[in-house]
């Protein structure tokens, strides 16, 4: 008898853990749905950031008294206070989930962590004041008739609620009070933070508007190729986890869905030079031109795109240039790039991109006021041309036989003669995680990029103030910002990334260090 009272009162104490989780609830059909779960204790990882963030004085209580002014009335103050933290993300320190619908219709749930839940609940019922109870939820409709987009609001069990929906219909986000729907999101990865686009109802939705219009039958086939794409962080000890998946309906159409499903192997990391970040990729260019071309050509348009001179791999290397003029930054829309192409045939792969950038100039350059430009340039052991494409900054071109090499800047030009980023001591500490079956590898260090956005965001910001008044308090949260992105720079560290290819996916992993 004792033993059968002991796992009762077990079975009370665990119920709550085992509710049926917010996706199992939901009605299936969404369109997008964001999910988070487990925020309560993994912002315990994140006590030194909040910790500095109060230190810089950037917690919303802080913005607020700086954009607003210590002139706000405590009242004012007390409603802003309270809103914060009714809206903050204790709100869904257990669950939280969105789900958007192909009818125009919206799910919002949200479990608060039990420290919360109280005065959580507590607020949500002061602001809804009346409710109606309805199928055990307790609900307030928002939204009069003839109004086009209604709310409905509520609360149960510790679950909050929000739908929203058009007038008229059914729609799948009041099937979850009504309960005459198919429950059940799908989530294809789990995590602490999950997204996730599912395309067919999409597609479904197009397909009447196709046969009107009459489409080519290749764009109608294009919609119905990709079926999933779902993205998740997940918080762990080293640092952030990422993992992705990229699903598609080959049999839609097999010529699009072999772009993606292409299995062949990228260039090694280890053999470009040290850079902030290098991504290597396989990707059949040639391919890719031919699908574009055709798919053109369906509409009347007379596109003729040919990279048959070209490979099947490309790479890239960024770097963070330290002390740089942010005035001369905004000149750099590429940023400072190398950006390595595979080619068949290196001298009409040459032409063609030289081509490329000879109608780019005559297109965007003001008449008298340059033109296209190419002279001799060296760095190192390597030759190339130096282009000016009209007035804007110099870009440059190196051909190395294999690989063509564009250089956004003369600072990324340089860098080709860096030492090779396989001789890094931290980069052969990470290398053996990547799997010999990757379509791409990508390696890097945020750490300096997030020192100079700081800096750069302190330097730019008060230029884009028309506002006297509003200058100071620019110039003051832009200054606070650079100091905790400088914060984050130490603290973030190497990540890595790779894709392979299974079956009719392309799933993708990646971690970045985090120094908690």
């Amino acid at each position: 008898m004792k033993k059968r009272f002991l796992i009762f009162v077990l079975m009370l104490l665990l119920a709550p853990t085992w509710a049926a989780s917010l996706p199992a609830m939901a009605p299936k059909g969404a369109v997008f749905t964001l999910y988070l779960r487990n925020l309560a204790v993994k912002k315990a990882f994140f006590v030194d950031f909040q910790a500095e963030l109060a230190r810089l004085k950037l917690t919303a209580d802080d913005l607020v008294t700086l954009f607003a002014g210590e002139e706000l009335d405590r009242k004012a103050r007390e409603e802003i206070a309270r809103f914060l933290k009714f809206m903050s993300l204790d709100a869904i320190g257990q669950e939280g989930l969105l789900a958007v619908y192909p009818d125009g219709s919206f799910l919002a749930l949200a479990r608060p962590s039990a420290s919360a839940a109280p005065a959580f609940f507590e607020e949500l019922k002061k602001n809804l004041g009346n409710t109606e109870p309805y199928r055990g939820w307790n609900l307030k409709r928002f939204g009069e008739e003839g109004e086009e987009y209604r709310l409905v609001v509520g609360y149960r069990d510790g679950t909050a609620v929000v739908a929203g929906y058009p007038a008229g219909g059914t729609p799948l986000a009041l099937g979850f009070f009504e309960g005459n729907v198919e429950r059940g999101l799908e989530l294809a990865l789990g995590g602490d933070l999950v997204f996730q686009f599912d395309f067919p109802p999409l597609a479904a939705l197009a397909e009447p508007l196709f046969a009107e219009q009459n489409v080519p039958a290749r764009l109608k086939a294009l919609i119905r190729t990709p079926k999933r794409l779902a993205s998740a962080l997940t918080i762990v000890k080293e640092g952030i986890e990422a993992r992705s998946v990229f699903a598609l309906e080959p049999d839609a159409d097999p010529e699009l869905a072999g772009l993606f499903l292409e299995d062949c192997r990228p260039w090694p990391l280890g053999d470009f030079p040290q850079a902030d970040s290098v991504a290597s990729y396989c990707f059949p260019l040639p391919k890719l031109a031919r699908y574009l071309s055709a798919l053109f050509a369906d509409f009347g348009v007379d596109f003729e795109l040919d990279l048959d001179a070209f490979g099947n791999r490309l790479a890239l290397a960024t770097l963070a240039v330290p002390g740089q003029d942010p005035a001369l930054a905004l000149q750099k829309p590429l940023g400072d790039m190398l950006l390595y192409l595979e080619t068949k045939d290196d001298l009409t792969a040459e032409t063609t991109l030289t081509t490329w950038l000879q109608m780019f100039a005559a297109a965007s350059t003001p008449e008298g006021q340059g033109g296209f430009q190419v002279e001799r340039y060296e760095v190192g052991p390597y030759r190339g041309k130096r282009i000016t494409l009209g007035i804007g900054q110099p870009i440059f071109l190196f051909n190395l036989g294999d690989r063509l090499v564009l250089a956004t800047s003369e600072e990324a030009a340089k860098a080709l003669a860096r030492p090779k980023l396989g001789e890094d001591p931290a980069f052969q500490k990470w290398a053996p995680r990547f799997p010999k079956d990757a379509v791409m590898l990508s390696y890097g260090n945020a750490g300096p990029a997030l020192k100079l956005a700081g800096e750069q965001l302190a330097a730019t910001t008060p230029m884009f103030v028309q506002n006297p008044e509003d200058l100071q308090a620019t110039m003051e949260f832009s200054k606070r910002m650079a100091q905790f992105f400088a914060f984050l720079g130490e603290r973030v560290g190497v990540g890595i990334g790779y894709t392979r290819i299974e079956g009719e996916k392309r799933v993708s992993y990646g971690l970045t260090e985090v120094r908690w």
